[in-house]
């Protein structure tokens, strides 16, 4: 369930020392689900709902379309679905949201601050009833003012703490950036056992924490499943992407990973490890024997038949060697 690009990937893993996360769809199920809706002003919350899911119709990321079903759904099941509206100029800020026209209006759906300055409501705070929830908001607004706020949750994979544990027994620190809320981040990354988090982070600023971990001496591992994931993926000693993530993710790593699991990053980097370590063994044995034997067969210390014996022997022991890593026990 793991792809390696190349062979120079081996090679990266035998410095690592940091490994960054993605929450949502790493770390998490990215499977979301709409918790609460309240609605800021006087529009309804049927209608904040209809509007933010046809615009969210559009987008990848699993917050959007959690958004969407919910949106599809009438009354929130799934039995009565409901026909979102068609939208026109579509357009994805990545780390920030979405707009779109819809029925002549320009709708905007995203990280709230974001949202209240697109369309200029400077007196727009977050709902009280939502304050302390340890869920993603997405606010939705249109004609100068923020509509409506949304509480998505999803939770946190069954092998991401154990994950986390066999990285730390191999030696790495894992750090966890998101662009999500500080408390929802925080929870997060306590659930699994993560100490280093930085939240609120646009995907600029995710290029920007690698870029300074590497500046001080750190070769860094990034994972990650988003269009928002790519330049930091591109950016870091080794990209890893969840194969359920983005085209463009996918395309900026050096790993896939088929299976949706941490535990395949931890198989990963120990599986490159001990890969690299008996190719050097091979080549380390392949070396010393021709230094060996070569001289002896020169000067006819040894029969042609006895060398192209020795030779063939050579050549079983390297494959003898290399297939020990079928019975490796990896994590």
């Amino acid at each position: 369930g793991i792809l390696i690009s190349g062979p120079e990937v081996l090679e990266a893993t035998r410095a690592l020392d940091t490994v960054v996360f993605d929450k949502t769809g790493t770390v998490t199920t990215g499977v979301m689900d709409v918790v609460q809706i309240v609605a800021v002003r006087d529009d309804a919350v049927d209608q904040v709902l209809l509007r933010a899911g046809a615009v969210e119709d559009l987008a990848e990321h699993p917050v959007a379309q959690a958004i969407a079903r919910r949106a599809t759904a009438a009354r929130g099941d799934t039995a009565h679905s409901v026909v979102l509206p068609s939208v026109t100029n579509f357009l994805a800020t990545p780390g920030a949201g979405a707009t779109a026209m819809l029925e002549g209006l320009q709708v905007v759906v995203g990280r709230p601050d974001w949202v209240a300055a697109t369309v200029g409501d400077d007196s727009f705070a977050v709902p009280t009833p939502m304050r302390d929830l340890t869920a993603t908001l997405v606010a939705v607004g249109w004609d100068g003012a923020v509509r409506g706020v949304l509480a998505v949750r999803d939770t946190v994979r069954p092998s991401s703490a154990q994950a986390i544990a066999d990285l730390k027994a191999l030696g790495l620190q894992p750090v966890l950036l998101s662009g999500d809320r500080d408390e929802v981040a925080r929870e997060v990354a306590a659930q699994v056992g993560i100490d280093q988090v930085r939240s609120q982070v646009h995907p600029e600023d995710k290029v920007a924490a690698i870029s300074q971990m590497q500046s001080a001496g750190g070769v860094v591992a990034m994972v990650g499943d988003g269009v928002n994931d790519a330049a930091a993926l591109a950016t870091a000693d080794l990209g890893v992407a969840m194969g359920t993530g983005s085209d463009a993710a996918i395309a900026a790593s050096d790993i896939t990973l088929v299976r949706s699991d941490l535990a395949a990053v931890v198989t990963a980097v120990a599986l490159s490890r001990v890969t690299l370590r008996v190719i050097k063994q091979n080549l380390g044995w392949a070396f010393g024997y021709n230094i060996a034997m070569v001289p002896l067969a020169a000067f006819g210390m040894i029969t042609p038949m006895l060398a192209g014996a020795a030779m063939a022997l050579s050549s079983v022991s390297v494959v003898v060697n290399s297939l020990r890593l079928n019975r490796l026990r990896l994590p």
